[in-house]
């Protein structure tokens, strides 16, 4: 990319562009992922013993936990961080940004990859389980500086790095692993393949995104990141709380056939997921741009914006109770097609979780990230408290509308402080034709 495009990016009348560019690019990384752990858990499955998969679901499950911990939940404001330094054309504080950044997260990566390999001490007695567990965490080691090279590039427009990288990691982390579950590999093996994949990764970004900052490093920088980064992680955990309670509740207090109802339906959670984070993190440049106008043009962009979101989600609402059964009877079979209740009423919840997501930019703007916070965890003891009342009576259908309840309530409470608090930001108007369409079709979904 040249400095000429670069610039256009960075310009207001190139900001639509960027904003389609950068979104399909994040999520086609999404989309690689994902097809990447479907792969994997097809062979083992099939070239396996159902002892051998469970060990790695114990191994890979602690890894989840502790990946989407190690980057603290700062990716939204490093991004902001950055772009406003960019807006600013201050090298000078990039560089002091990006180098103290890199060294915090070198820093979580590495306390996160302890707690993981001591974690599994204490889950499993299984040697084998224990050794792989071990290995893998050093995979999170590396996590949290991709964190920040994704970040960098995102900020400058850069997302076919991110695409590009993500889908050659994919690819290796797919050839690799499925070589050495073919061979008859320990399992301690293939969970090495995963932590040489991410270092190849990592080496790629440091090599192909170079010029895209400069690094340096300094301890004003590093204690504002100590300082902010309890927020973040603390708002991350919650929200992977309000995704893990519906599951955790029926494993306890329902049986086996609805657990594995709202598993299949749960399954198109995921690209929901990815689109609205992919979308969050495609606007926020052009967001924190704006803010260095007015509010004024903060607010009118996120409100744009975020009506795309809500009205594209309420109509694939909408249409969910028309499709769901059919969909969910290609993919996994006649026997889930009873499974269809379930999905509308997910596919109802997306509509505020994606807008949660994207508002939620709006926040780290105006430095207000405690308000998410305040949100999640308000929304994770609505959630439970739901999920405590309605699961042992509804099963599955009780579990997905203690999350939309979850759901709505977080994004509620965002949607609500930044009416008040950015002038220009005000989507109440299409929140309620939205909600109209969203009423008419519930006798369908609660037929």
């Amino acid at each position: 990319m040249t400095e000429t495009e670069i610039n256009k990016i960075s310009s207001a009348d190139g900001a639509t562009p960027s904003v389609a560019g950068s979104l399909s690019w994040l999520v086609w990384s999404g989309a690689a992922s994902v097809a990447n752990s479907v792969l994997i858990w097809i062979f083992m499955a099939r070239w396996r013993s159902a002892e051998e998969l469970g060990e790695l679901t114990i191994a890979m499950g602690l890894y989840a936990l502790f990946f989407n911990v190690c980057s603290l939940g700062l990716s939204p404001y490093l991004v902001g961080e950055i772009s406003r330094r960019r807006e600013q054309q201050n090298n000078g504080a990039i560089a002091n940004f990006v180098g103290s950044a890199l060294i915090f997260l070198f820093s979580s990566g590495a306390v996160c990859a302890a707690l993981m390999a001591a974690g599994i001490f204490l889950i499993s007695d299984s040697n084998d389980v224990r050794l792989a567990t071990v290995v893998l965490s050093f995979a999170l080691v590396p996590t949290g500086a991709i964190t920040l090279a994704e970040a960098v590039a995102v900020s400058a427009g850069r997302a076919r790095l991110i695409a590009v990288v993500t889908t050659l990691e994919n690819v290796l982390r797919t050839i690799a692993p499925l070589s050495l579950i073919l061979l008859g590999c320990p399992l301690w093996a293939i969970c090495l393949s995963f932590v040489a994949v991410r270092i190849v990764a990592l080496a790629i970004y440091f090599f192909a995104g170079k010029n895209l900052s400069p690094f340096a490093f300094n301890w004003t920088e590093f204690a504002v990141l100590f300082k902010v980064a309890p927020t973040f992680a603390g708002t991350i955990i919650f929200a992977s709380l309000n995704w893990q309670i519906p599951i955790i509740l029926l494993a306890r207090l329902s049986v086996e056939t609805e657990t594995a109802r709202y598993g299949a339906a749960s399954r198109f959670l995921i690209p929901a997921a990815i689109f609205a984070a992919s979308y969050a993190n495609a606007i926020q440049p052009v967001l924190v741009r704006q803010r260095e106008k007015s509010i004024g043009a903060a607010g009118s962009y996120l409100s744009r914006m975020a009506s795309y979101v809500l009205i594209l989600t309420a109509l694939a609402a909408i249409l969910s109770p028309f499709l769901s059964s059919a969909v969910l009877s290609v993919l996994f079979g006649a026997k889930y097609a009873d499974a269809a209740q379930i999905l509308d009423i997910l596919a109802t919840s997306v509509v505020p979780f994606a807008l949660a997501i994207v508002a939620a930019r709006g926040l780290i703007a105006e430095n207000a990230q405690h308000v998410d916070l305040i949100a999640n965890a308000v929304g994770a003891a609505i959630g439970l408290t739901a999920g405590l009342l309605l699961v042992p009576r509804y099963g599955a259908a009780g579990a997905a509308t203690a999350q939309l309840i979850s759901f709505s309530l977080i994004a509620t409470i965002i949607i609500g402080y930044l009416s008040f608090r950015i002038k220009g930001f005000w989507l109440w108007r299409t929140a309620a034709l939205s909600l109209v369409g969203l009423l008419i079709i519930l006798p369908i979904i609660w037929k």
